[in-house]
């Protein structure tokens, strides 16, 4: 049996950074080149450069055609090789991802001088796995593979979330409303990983003031606060408060665990009618 020749993915040797890293992440990601049928070849030799099929960050062209990904020659670029690949991967698969643009965006960035990425973020990261002898192929190609399995993991983690967050807006649509006095209880039909991204003081959901959800493996109920926007530590609505029925209340009061959703309701209608009475 005739086996497939491999693609040959070049990128530059030395000290690695976080735009190839994450251009190479991208290509294995997407289908481009799968785990085994291709290699990485890391070197600034013009000549090895020119028989590759893909390169990354070195050899001075940018060509989609001929798929070279290098952004030093571009005068004033606002782009990194990782910005030039993923534009690329969008045009050949059609793929649309928010998170990935700003993730890439912000790399790009970084690499051109624009601005820099805060200490201990991303670039930060991956410049860690580089090893002491720079120039030390060997050692320095094991490190490079160490980083992309990183980058690989974190954008794979961000694709999937775009997966969650539809999957999401598919729960929070078909979940039940409960109102007991002036609260309006979001009953998930089942948990939704990204629900808080969705319902928050600033969403349309603004008026939900718990969110429950029931966890079989446990055969307990969770209850949480939303917050006041997204990505935002500050509740929208006044903490849980501690109470007989309660399994566990956060210190900080925005989530809890009870026996059954029966329990939480009885907890929201006491704590309603000590608001009637304290009126």
């Amino acid at each position: 049996m005739m086996t497939a020749k491999k693609i040959q993915v070049v990128t530059h040797n030395g000290s690695f950074h976080a735009d190839e890293v994450t251009a190479v992440a991208l290509l294995q990601l997407y289908g481009i080149v799968k785990n085994g049928q291709f290699d990485i070849l890391r070197t600034r030799d013009i000549e090895l450069i020119n028989q590759a099929d893909i390169v990354v960050d070195v050899g001075a062209v940018h060509n989609v055609e001929t798929r070279r990904f290098d952004h030093h020659q571009i005068k004033d670029a606002e782009v990194s090789s990782a910005g030039l690949v993923w534009q690329w991967i969008k045009e050949q698969t059609g793929q649309v991802n928010p998170e990935i643009d700003c993730f890439v965006n912000a790399i790009d960035r970084h690499d051109c001088g624009i601005e820099k990425m805060p200490d201990f973020s991303f670039s930060h990261i991956i410049a860690a796995y580089n090893d002491a002898d720079l120039f030390n192929d060997k050692k320095q190609q094991s490190a490079f593979n160490d980083a992309v399995n990183i980058a690989l993991k974190f954008i794979a983690h961000l694709k999937k979330k775009q997966t969650q967050r539809k999957q999401a807006v598919k729960i929070i649509a078909s979940s039940a409303i409960k109102e007991i006095g002036k609260h309006k209880v979001l009953i998930l039909a089942e948990y939704a990983p990204g629900w808080t991204e969705l319902v928050h003081g600033e969403s349309k959901y603004s008026q939900i003031t718990h969110v429950i959800w029931f966890v079989k493996e446990t055969n307990n109920c969770c209850i949480q606060i939303p917050s006041d926007k997204e990505n935002s530590f500050v509740m929208g609505h006044p903490k849980l408060q501690d109470d007989d029925n309660a399994l566990f209340i956060h210190q900080n009061g925005f989530f809890g665990i009870y026996a059954s959703k029966e329990a939480i309701f009885e907890m929201l209608e006491e704590q309603t009618s000590k608001n009637r009475v304290n009126a």
